[in-house]
């Protein structure tokens, strides 16, 4: 890369601020004559690109020398400084003379000439600094990087100072003159479809924001759902006893309906709180063992006395079979129809 030649002098000639002026620095000027260029960025524009690592975007302006080429071409950078690629888009061309048309947006790539080598350098430094790091290297002399901070120009400037700073041994190719109310318009017209394009992605950057932001929420919402539900389970295997754990346990997470379905219809149910609650009461008689064993009502087993292999023998006198009344509740609690939790009481 060959090092800025252009003089204080010739730049301080521009800084007065005229309209639409942005802060340009140069940071490209080589070639051969007469295909030279001179490269230009604005780093009012130099920013990080939302949700991306190390990715800037950098408005840039390349002035041509050659009689067959544009006067001129604008175009967004997208560098991405870990990949080491530049993606090109917004592309601006400005013929010598006529107005200004447009070129297709370029893929990411690596850079395939000097150029791209020193665009992808200036964003990749001076992306991450902040305002006042970027006002220090405003005042840092950096001609031996190949860049020189120009100030507040205009791209009719930018232009201008390629042929009267740079390409003095060469003379510039005519084109049909267009009035500066005829360029003012077509700056505009630029500057607004550039806007337009800050506009749309900053409003995708917003919907990503608040995507985002839903997405952590209900990922907080799920984490203290599972905190809550995992001290409901440890009060539960506190509180209920083994045989109804190993019993009850396993409808945990199951839906109403299929609780229904296997239990019949609850004796009641409540709903409170945004919960529900199914009700199962159920009584009955609990027979204990039967002392007849197969030896008839009123009979018992006794061991037989005259077995020496130790039989058993029927005899009369048998008391009654018991019968323990039982009853039990089972109370189950539903969270958007799913159980979560259940309490019994009784035998």
């Amino acid at each position: 890369m060959r090092k800025c030649a252009v003089t204080a002098a010739g730049v301080a000639a521009m800084l007065a601020t005229p309209a639409m002026a942005d802060e340009r620095w140069l940071v490209y000027t080589g070639g051969e004559k007469p295909n030279r260029i001179f490269v230009v960025v604005d780093e009012t524009y130099l920013d990080a690109v939302p949700f991306a690592e190390k990715t800037y975007k950098l408005e840039t302006i390349t002035v041509l020398e050659s009689a067959k080429a544009p006067d001129w071409v604008s175009s967004n950078m997208i560098i991405d400084c870990d990949r080491n690629t530049l993606e090109e888009k917004l592309i601006q061309v400005s013929p010598r003379g006529g107005k200004l048309t447009t070129a297709p947006d370029q893929p990411a790539k690596q850079p395939t000439n000097a150029v791209g080598e020193a665009l992808i350098a200036f964003a990749c430094e001076m992306g991450p600094k902040n305002s006042e790091q970027r006002l220090a290297a405003r005042k840092t002399d950096l001609t031996g990087r190949g860049w020189m901070y120009m100030g507040p120009v205009t791209t009719s400037d930018v232009t201008d100072l390629a042929w009267n700073s740079m390409w003095t041994d060469g003379k510039r190719p005519a084109g049909t003159p267009r009035s500066a109310a005829e360029l003012e318009r077509e700056m505009a017209s630029l500057d607004a479809r550039r806007q337009k394009a800050l506009a749309e992605a900053q409003a995708i950057a917003g919907q990503v924001v608040e995507t985002d932001k839903k997405d952590q929420q209900r990922t907080a919402d799920i984490m203290a759902q599972t905190e809550a539900n995992g001290a409901i389970a440890k009060a539960r295997k506190r509180r209920e006893p083994a045989a109804v754990l190993r019993g009850i346990e396993p409808w945990i997470l199951h839906g109403e309906a299929e609780l229904v379905a296997s239990w019949g219809p609850p004796t009641n149910f409540e709903d409170r709180g945004g919960k529900r609650f199914l009700h199962y009461y159920k009584t009955g008689v609990m027979l204990g063992p039967d002392p007849s064993q197969g030896c008839g009502p009123g009979n018992m087993y006794v061991p037989d006395p005259n077995s020496k292999s130790g039989g058993m023998m029927c005899v009369g006198g048998a008391p009654a079979r018991s019968e323990t009344p039982i009853e039990c509740t089972a109370s189950f609690e539903l969270r958007d129809g799913t159980i979560i939790d259940y309490v019994t009481k009784g035998t």
